[in-house]
C-alpha cells in the first residue's frame, strides 16, 4: 500500500514537471482551492464572493514566488530542491549570497503585503471564524505538502528507495 503511494505521489510530481510554467501555476491552484474548498463550510452568500478573491490572491502569490525564482535565477542562483540547499550554498560567492538574503527579505515582505490587503479583503466577505478558519486549513495544507515532498525526496532513488532516519 506504501509503494503504491509513493509510486502515485512520484508519478503525479512526474506529470507536474512534465507541465508548463502556467499549467504548473493553475494546477497548484486548483489543487489548494479544491483542498479548502472541501474543509471550509461556507454560507451561500460568503460562497459566491469568497472563492473568486481567493483565488486571485493564489494567482498574485503564485506570481510573487516565481519573480523570487526568476530574480536569483538571474543571478546564476538555483537552490534546488530543499534539502540540498547546504551544498548549493556552499558553491557561491559571498555576493551571490548576500543577494540571495535580500531577495528573502523582499519574498517576506512581498508576500506580508500582499496577505495584507487580501485580509482585508477577506474581511468583508467571510465572518471572523471562517476566516480563522480558512487562515488554519491553509496552514495545514502547507503542512501536508511540505510533508509529502519529504517523503518523496526520503523515498527517491537518490537514497535508495529506502527512509533517511
Amino acid at each position: 500500500m506504501k509503494r503504491l503511494l509513493l509510486v502515485s505521489i512520484l508519478t503525479f510530481f512526474g506529470f507536474v514537471g512534465l507541465l508548463s510554467a502556467q499549467d504548473k501555476s493553475n494546477s497548484m491552484i486548483q489543487e489548494r482551492v479544491a483542498y479548502i474548498k472541501n474543509n471550509l463550510t461556507l454560507s451561500g452568500a460568503e460562497n459566491n464572493s469568497f472563492w473568486k478573491v481567493y483565488e486571485q490572491y493564489l494567482g498574485e502569490e503564485i506570481k510573487i514566488m516565481d519573480t523570487y525564482k526568476k530574480n536569483l535565477a538571474n543571478q546564476g542562483i538555483n537552490l534546488g530542491v530543499s534539502g540540498t540547499n547546504k551544498e548549493i550554498i556552499a558553491s557561491m560567492s559571498d555576493k551571490q549570497i548576500t543577494y540571495m538574503q535580500d531577495q528573502k527579505f523582499e519574498l517576506r515582505k512581498n508576500l506580508l503585503n500582499l496577505q495584507s490587503t487580501y485580509h482585508a479583503k477577506f474581511k468583508k466577505i467571510l465572518t471572523p471564524r471562517h476566516l480563522q478558519d480558512m487562515y488554519d486549513l491553509e496552514y495545514k495544507y502547507k503542512r501536508e505538502l511540505t510533508k509529502k515532498k519529504k517523503e518523496v525526496k526520503n523515498m527517491s532513488p537518490v537514497n535508495g528507495g529506502k527512509k533517511k532516519r
